[in-house]
């Protein structure tokens, strides 16, 4: 009975709060654009629900959510393996184009190849462009030591201007109603995993493989576990022979790819070309997600739906209330912020336990 007894501990008091933290930090953020909303002169319990109505209140608000889960998720899947690597990768959002241009290279230009093969070869071209894209900051990051934040913000801002030169001149449309790419060949298509009305692609069950092998892969191989170590302490990892160098390269390269993938579906599922805004931030989006879910990708998923419901749903919240969809930056601004403070608030913490340690 003894054994039995000890079985039946309470929760520490750590997970409990570590659980607890993203609901409140989310309650925080929704309640800090209130204020904003209240000041518009609307009411946030009517403007909220015409959000969730929007997002979940129909099989077509549901699915529309979903689809615009995938592109987050990558992104959100992108910061975490930065994070791992003890680094941090805020131009996801510039992958995430550049991705998006691979995909669209290899759908429009590479005819002959049967369709699962053709998709295959898109999204390794997307995930390959991602790459690439961040190989330059990876370099200087590592060899220089130069400050990654920087360097990926201005990338961002480079892959937009890239984006628009590709849409509008270099593989420019010449049919198209609005300014587009050239369309990719029906064979680099994504199937339909729900058909006509709603057009749900297998996009999301590449979200759901992506976060089951990267948690298998930090949970369960000698690299992530050696990559965690990275993260969790560069001083350590290196007096514990783990090559930190590599590890910082591997993430931040995995990194890329991932978001590239996510470009890489968003033209192959949704749009099968490529437009200048195809893209209205998911990979910002991507870094609340990161931080509130505490690195695991499968909680990310869940995290990627709801901001993906927060996109769409801003829709029918602004054509019910009229409210801006722009909310949503307030909500997502907001949320970031309450993270770092959190993470400000810890830090400090911490740094005074370890003086009363040392003067005890």
């Amino acid at each position: 009975m003894k054994g039995y007894g000890k079985k039946l501990q309470k929760p520490q008091r750590k997970t409990v709060v570590d659980i607890a933290l993203p609901f409140l930090l989310l309650f925080l953020s929704f309640l800090f654009s209130s204020i904003w909303i209240l000041l518009m002169g609307k009411k946030p319990l009517e403007a909220y629900a015409a959000l969730l109505d929007g997002a979940f209140g129909s099989a077509t608000g549901l699915v529309n959510t979903i689809k615009k889960s995938v592109p987050i998720a990558f992104a959100s899947f992108a910061i975490i393996v930065s994070m791992k690597g003890n680094t941090f990768n805020i131009g996801a959002e510039g992958q995430l184009a550049l991705g998006g241009i691979g995909a669209t290279l290899a759908g429009a230009l590479i005819p002959g190849l049967p369709a699962p093969l053709h998709i295959a070869v898109c999204i390794l071209a997307g995930a390959l462009f991602g790459m690439l894209y961040i190989l330059f900051p990876t370099i200087m990051h590592v060899r220089r030591g130069v400050d990654l934040l920087v360097i990926l913000l201005l990338l961002n801002n480079v892959a937009s201007y890239l984006l628009q030169y590709f849409v509008l001149d270099l593989f420019k449309s010449d049919n198209a109603l609005v300014p587009s790419s050239r369309p990719i060949l029906e064979s680099a298509e994504l199937p339909y995993l729900i058909g006509p009305p709603y057009r749900m692609t297998i996009a999301i069950l590449f979200v759901v493989v992506a976060a089951l092998v990267l948690y298998w892969f930090f949970s369960r191989t000698v690299a992530g576990y050696e990559m965690r170590a990275v993260g969790l302490s560069r001083e350590a990892a290196y007096y514990a022979g783990i090559p930190i160098r590599k590890y910082t390269s591997l993430a931040l390269l995995l990194s890329g790819a991932l978001a590239g993938i996510g470009g890489a579906l968003e033209v192959l599922g949704n749009y099968h070309c490529l437009y200048t805004d195809f893209s209205p931030g998911f990979g910002y989006d991507g870094i609340p997600i990161a931080l509130l879910c505490g690195s695991n990708p499968i909680l990310a998923v869940v995290g990627s739906i709801a901001f993906g419901a927060l996109r769409n749903g801003s829709l029918t919240m602004q054509a019910r209330v009229g409210i801006s969809n722009e909310i949503i930056s307030v909500i997502q601004g907001s949320l970031i912020l309450f993270v770092a403070s959190n993470y400000i608030f810890r830090y400090l913490l911490n740094r005074r336990r370890r003086k009363e340690k040392a003067h005890g």
